[in-house]
């Protein structure tokens, strides 16, 4: 083996064998400073060397990032020496560990060794365990020391981010940031109640060293990553609360397969493309019919074992067939509920709420031809045609999609708005890259959709114009489209 690949290095090696040590002295009651000395030390060591040797005169990488922590809330970290900081976060970090059972540590070694988890977080590791691989693509799967130093490292910059944002300086000092993005959430009460806690969650990944310009992190650049952790919490909450739906509709609904198969079948390619149907099937089959116990239902883990365990699949396997199913009947609740889980970087819902009392107006006899090709487009679900013609009534079409009766008009109008953009697409003379962004809406990772767009448009990557002008810029074409082919247009 080349010492290239040697994987990690002695002191890194060592790591699992001295975290096992101080928790089995900690599990057993010892309290003592001694117990968590000798980790405390390793880690130090570990993470005092000089990873960057153009920045060779400014120390180590631990004593660069605790000064960068004070270079950017200097009022905050007022009453601490940086030498108290440091050996303050390191051992409430390692105390930390020691009370964190092994199997949640387990779950976050899996995560890291995923194929796109994280990859700086891994560069850095590697950097100090093997340099030579340091910058590396793609990166090699981590060790279990190297994996235990990743984890470490990601609950140092939580200990140092909760130093700052527990302090009474940082709420005066950045007050009016946070009362303005709480105001201008969508859930401003639940933005408020959870704010604190988002940001030392995402403190995991924040890095003050990250070079946003030639000094690193300042304040504008931390208001923008504040405003970006909200922005991406409160999407958060919407996915979460979505793949709840598409598990209640998968556990509940006999005719969860049948969903699942129509949506499957109306979906864009590149959607379909990443889709087993013929595994998904199975799945849905298998939880109807085998996994009916509300205690194993309720846990997602327990869940996909037994899946996993009827099925002779690995649990990697049915985690991402089971992420497929509730992709699809996710694109159905999205269709049927009052939801917006698109554009988070942008204040423009592509599907609007309507009110309730709003349906899709033909009596002036305005695009009733449009109205026509719309109930027959194959795309558009059968309860609408059902809904328009009167051939069911209002409360059964209501149970189906499991809304309130007011509501099926404004899951009609969402429809409507489908098929505008889907028609408006077909058309050749609508410039391609409008319909490329529209369509980046369906990626769910806020930043490989705001990668995405930058790809798309020059003036967005340069930061000449944001994702909501140029929402409102398709939404301007698409009226006029519409009025030039005597089409309905709902805003």
């Amino acid at each position: 083996m080349s010492p290239s690949t040697r994987s990690p290095d002695l002191e890194v090696a060592q790591l699992p064998q001295l975290l096992q040590a101080a928790r089995s002295r900690y599990l057993a009651g010892e309290r003592s400073p001694a117990v968590i000395k000798p980790l405390s030390q390793a880690l130090r060591a570990i993470l005092e060397r000089n990873i960057d040797p153009h920045l060779s005169q400014r120390g180590g990488y631990l004593q660069r990032l605790v000064e960068a922590y004070f270079r950017l809330f200097p009022r905050c970290l007022q009453h601490l020496s940086r030498d108290q900081l440091q050996q303050q976060a390191v051992q409430k970090t390692v105390l930390r560990l020691l009370q964190i059972p092994t199997t949640v540590i387990q779950d976050e070694y899996d995560r890291l060794n995923r194929a796109q988890y994280n990859q700086s977080l891994k560069h850095l590791v590697l950097a100090f365990s093997r340099p030579v691989l340091a910058n590396c693509n793609p990166v090699p799967k981590l060790t279990e020391a190297e994996c235990f130093l990743a984890f470490f490292i990601q609950c140092l910059r939580q200990e140092l981010g909760a130093t700052v944002l527990l302090s009474p300086q940082f709420r005066h000092e950045y007050r009016d940031l946070l009362r303005t993005v709480c105001l201008g959430s969508s859930d401003p009460e639940l933005c408020q109640s959870n704010l604190t806690g988002w940001l030392w969650e995402a403190m995991k990944s924040f890095d003050p060293l990250k070079p946003f310009d030639a000094t690193g992190h300042g304040r504008p650049t931390f208001e923008a990553w504040v405003r970006t952790v909200i922005s991406n919490k409160l999407a958060d909450e919407k996915r979460k609360l979505l793949k709840r739906e598409a598990d209640e509709l998968l556990f509940y609904d006999n005719r969860a397969l049948q969903v699942f198969q129509d949506r499957y079948q109306a979906a864009p390619p590149e959607v379909q493309r990443g889709i087993d149907p013929k595994a998904c099937a199975q799945l849905i089959t298998i939880v109807q019919t085998e996994i009916t116990d509300p205690r194993i239902r309720a846990s997602t883990t327990r869940l996909r074992q037994h899946i996993a365990q009827l099925l002779g699949w690995t649990l990697e396997y049915t985690r991402d067939i089971h992420q497929q199913v509730r992709r699809i009947l996710g694109r159905y609740v999205q269709s049927t509920r009052s939801l917006n889980i698109s554009s988070t970087d942008s204040n423009q819902e592509w599907i609007d709420n309507y009110p309730d009392t709003r349906t899709l107006p033909t009596n002036n006899g305005q695009g009733v031809e449009c109205m026509v090709e719309f109930l027959n487009d194959p795309q558009t679900p059968t309860w609408v045609r059902d809904w328009c013609e009167r051939r069911r009534t209002q409360a059964e079409i209501a149970r189906e999609l499991f809304v309130s009766q007011p509501t099926i008009s404004r899951c009609l109008g969402r429809e409507y708005r489908l098929w505008l953009y889907r028609k408006f697409f077909q058309d050749p003379q609508i410039p391609q890259w409008m319909r490329r962004w529209y369509e980046t809406q369906s990626i769910p990772s806020p930043h490989q959709r705001r990668q995405a767009r930058r790809e798309i448009h020059s003036e967005y990557a340069r930061g000449l114009c944001t994702a909501k002008q140029i929402d409102e810029q398709i939404e301007a074409k698409l009226a006029q489209w519409c009025e030039r082919n005597d089409i309905y247009y709902l805003p």
